[in-house]
């Protein structure tokens, strides 16, 4: 049995902003079926405790960084019993809204200070068994919120314990100003070019894929691409001097969560052998949004961030194409106040035909996954997307560009035919692929074929689990 310390900044249930929650709170549940002790540890954000178990032990690490007292509060996350550690500290995470976000949507000024403390219980709690009596074997850190890390047990010089550092997204590269590094408390030996240096600032990010034993990635498409200049986000001439542990892991799904067969969340539950019911779900949906409830023409929709990498400025350039042919755009997401406006005014010129909510909605998220016939996801780079996935389990077609985790789980073509593919990431592209979906469309029987091959996929964790471990053993052998 391997001891495995899980440390991400977001968690679900718990809080969630991406689909690193969704892994966090999947992968390790995961493993611990398969007889791993894997334990977790996140920040205690407001409102955390709330969603946990009663407080079992607390560990009061004073105040190395001058910022107040670092407790580690030590319970369980009820619905599968995992222990997780929470790192406390009032004066860095006991704030309401988003956790890295102010109310502008613009990073803490702090985040440095925030996630290198975060980073230093981590490395703290991994590194020194006696302190709760629970040694890791491993250490799996995950983004640039964890990657100091690495880091700190660099600089501290302790016993090796082998580390997985995984990229659920490059361009969030943790970087700060150099004049802010004496605040992470890191001696000056670990900056320079092959260490946490970066164009002029330091990077948290960096540190991870440089001192870490194995790098991950979240399909394997993404791993090469990351590799490659237009991708790589000024870190592909670091990643290919580390090319030889860099590794591409496929996300999986939770399909406790995501499943058309259980899911509470939606108006009629149903499956591969009784298709036909999703029409329920389309009508729900359609009547909720105050649209039509005509069910002739495909309903497309996007639960997606609104941003420049979702290729959401291409939806808005190709849609009032396909809107003019009588299909319907659902669309749930945040992001760029920019394309906020530009999808409501897109509702206002198109109001039977077009329902946009602003925000995010985990149940109504499931709803829209049931409801339309096909998830648009135009994506000018994708490291894995899970959206995809929830969609082929729901009968739902993906329409893709082909890049990173999209280009590994969705195909046109051939006999495993599952959704539409574009390649350039031009309004054009979009425009044709969309109207490919029409026109598939109103051949039902070519449109219920790709269901079943979507629906028939087993991206379930179970199935990844075995990768993990092996990648794991690896590392301890």
């Amino acid at each position: 049995m391997m001891k495995v310390l899980f440390a991400a900044s977001e968690i679900h249930p718990l809080i969630k902003t991406g689909g690193l929650a969704d892994v966090a709170g999947a992968l390790p549940v995961s493993l611990r079926q398969a007889g791993q002790d894997v334990r977790l540890i996140m920040p205690a954000y407001q409102g955390i405790l709330e969603k946990l178990a009663p407080v079992q032990a607390k560990t009061n690490l004073g105040d190395p960084f001058g910022i107040g007292d670092i407790i580690l509060l030590e319970t369980l996350i009820p619905a599968s019993d995992t222990p997780i550690w929470l790192v406390q500290c009032q004066s860095l995470f006991e704030r309401s809204g988003s956790p890295y976000l102010d109310q502008y949507s613009k990073d803490y000024a702090d985040n440095h200070i925030r996630f290198a403390v975060f980073s230093w219980v981590t490395a703290l709690l991994a590194s020194q068994g006696n302190l709760l009596g629970w040694q890791a074997d491993i250490l799996h850190l995950n983004d640039w919120q964890t990657g100091l890390a690495a880091a700190y047990l660099k600089s501290w010089k302790t016993e090796h314990i082998p580390i997985v550092s995984t990229v659920h997204n490059l361009r969030y590269n943790g970087s700060f100003p150099m004049s802010l590094y004496p605040d992470v408390r890191l001696s000056n030996e670990l900056l320079d070019l092959h260490g946490l240096e970066f164009y002029g600032q330091f990077s948290t990010l960096k540190a991870a894929l440089v001192y870490s034993d194995a790098i991950t990635t979240v399909s394997p498409t993404y791993a090469n691409e990351i590799l490659t200049p237009e991708y790589g986000d000024g870190l592909d001439g670091t990643l290919r001097a580390h090319q030889d542990k860099l590794h591409g892991i496929l996300n999986g799904v939770d399909y406790n969560e995501w499943s058309p067969e259980i899911d509470n969340n939606i108006a009629q539950k149903y499956d591969i052998n009784n298709l036909d019911l999703k029409d329920e779900n389309k009508k729900a949906l359609l009547i909720e949004n105050d649209l039509s409830p005509d069910l002739s023409k495909p309903i497309f929709g996007v639960v997606s961030r609104l941003t420049e990498q979702k290729g959401l400025d291409l939806v808005l350039e190709a849609m009032p194409s396909v809107l003019k042919s009588g299909a319907r755009l659902i669309l749930l997401g945040s992001g760029d106040p920019n394309l906020e406006q530009a999808f409501l005014q897109l509702e206002k010129d198109y109001p039977e035909q077009v329902g946009v909510r602003i925000g995010y909605d985990e149940a109504y998220s499931h709803k829209l996954q049931a409801g339309v016939d096909s998830l648009l996801i135009p994506s000018r780079f994708e490291p894995c997307g899970l959206t995809q996935l929830y969609a082929l389990k729901y009968g739902t077609l993906p329409l893709v560009r082909k890049t990173g985790g999209l280009a590994d789980t969705v195909f046109e073509s051939g006999d495993a035919a599952n959704g539409f593919v574009f390649e350039r990431a031009d309004t054009q592209s979009l425009t044709d692929t969309l109207h490919r979906a029409m026109d598939c469309f109103n051949h039902s029987q070519a449109w219920r074929q790709r269901q079943i091959n979507g629906m028939k996929y087993d991206f379930s964790w179970q199935k990844t689990t075995a990768t993990w471990l092996n990648l794991y053993q690896s590392l301890l052998d």
